[in-house]
């Protein structure tokens, strides 16, 4: 078992520690944190920091560079990567954050991993049966957020034909009112281009940059009683994945898969209906139980709220607000994340997640080059 290690997130006057504990690489267990924490400021006493939002440059183990003619990467061939995106009234700074760095992101992989065949896959944080509702109409017809749901409500109220569709031949399935769904729509409705009428892309989707923007740009009218674990679960769940599934074919067995969550609120469930059942150690076994058991087979970003953290960007005991400066601390979301042994957090607060993305994928690397398929 191997487990990335750092042990503290930096801050002033704590340098001489962090120095010692940062990138340190543990094969047994003794207590310390199993993820990655990149937040704070970047004032660390000389320590090499490379940029705001991010505390510590990673000290990974010697990679073998994840080259596809390298017998020890040979394993990560593929590549599975589910972006959950909280779509509640708060998060549109940060989606249109998460869509900018996007393809640095992908393109960074490419360069870095051996996998080159991969899914992609952007999923809300509800089930769209209790988002909000925005609707305008004039003599022709009416258009409405969230699609397609929202024209459910928009008939019953104004019985005029809802973003181009008669009332009557409305393009609403049981698909759209799950959770963990393959977002299909942008932000105002209109449909995204993905090949082949999946709900996710593959390495081959024309336009992918494009493409992602399109489901990435997922809208803020989704509930406000966020459910961002709940949605991954059953995003990789079996009667998703499985045949006639909405996300059927989209989780592999031969494909490492790496979790993106992106939310500016906690996952918590102390209030009846809101938040995911269970703790986030149940949650943590449910998602590797999705790859068979292999804790190596799964890799778990979280740009959640940091208020809480030594060197968080977001406010201590803020919340979420319109200009995507704020967050809720997310300790539960935190605590899931560092569960994994390939488990990196990250500030929602960051004005960039570029910095994020680009020390998160020497830890997708790490895992791509020891992971083993099924079979």
């Amino acid at each position: 078992m191997h487990r990335f290690v750092l042990a503290t997130t930096l801050a002033l006057g704590a340098a001489a520690a962090a120095c010692e504990n940062q990138g340190s690489h543990d094969s047994g267990s003794d207590g310390a944190s199993g993820g990655i924490v990149l937040t704070g400021d970047d004032s660390t006493g000389g320590i090499d920091v490379p940029g705001p939002g991010v505390i510590g440059k990673l000290d990974l183990p010697p990679s073998d560079g994840g080259r596809p003619d390298d017998p020890a990467a040979a394993g990560c061939a593929k590549a599975d990567f589910l972006f959950v995106i909280d779509n509640s009234g708060s998060m549109a700074d940060e989606q249109a954050n998460l869509i900018a760095s996007f393809p640095g992101f992908i393109a960074t992989i490419t360069q870095t991993i051996a996998a080159q065949d991969y899914h992609i896959m952007a999923v809300p944080t509800d089930d769209g049966q209790t988002a909000g509702l925005s609707t305008k109409c004039n003599d022709s017809g009416c258009a409405c957020m969230p699609a397609p749901i929202c024209c459910t409500k928009t008939c019953e109220l104004f019985g005029k034909d809802c973003n181009g569709y008669a009332c009557d031949a409305l393009p609403i399935s049981a698909c759209d009112q799950v959770y963990g769904r393959g977002n299909i729509y942008n932000a105002v409705g209109q449909r995204c281009n993905l090949a082949d009428g999946r709900r996710y892309m593959k390495a081959d989707q024309p336009d992918l940059a494009g493409t992602f923007e399109c489901v990435a740009n997922i809208g803020t009218h989704g509930s406000g009683a966020e459910k961002p674990v709940l949605a991954t679960l059953e995003a990789v769940s079996e009667p998703l994945n499985g045949p006639g599934g909405c996300d059927e074919g989209f989780l592999r067995d031969d494909a490492i898969l790496i979790v993106i969550i992106i939310t500016d609120e906690e996952d918590d469930n102390a209030i009846e209906g809101e938040g995911t059942p269970g703790l986030p150690k149940e949650w943590h076994d449910q998602l590797i139980a999705a790859k068979h058991g292999d804790a190596d087979a799964v890799v778990v970003l979280g740009l959640v709220g940091d208020g809480n953290l030594d060197g968080g960007l977001c406010p201590a005991g803020g919340g979420p607000n319109m200009d995507g400066t704020g967050a809720e601390a997310s300790p539960r979301l935190q605590e899931f994340v560092d569960l994994f042994e390939n488990g990196v957090i990250g500030s929602v607060c960051a004005t960039d997640y570029t910095p994020f993305f680009t020390e998160a994928v020497g830890v997708i690397d790490f895992a791509c080059d020891v992971f083993e398929p099924v079979g």
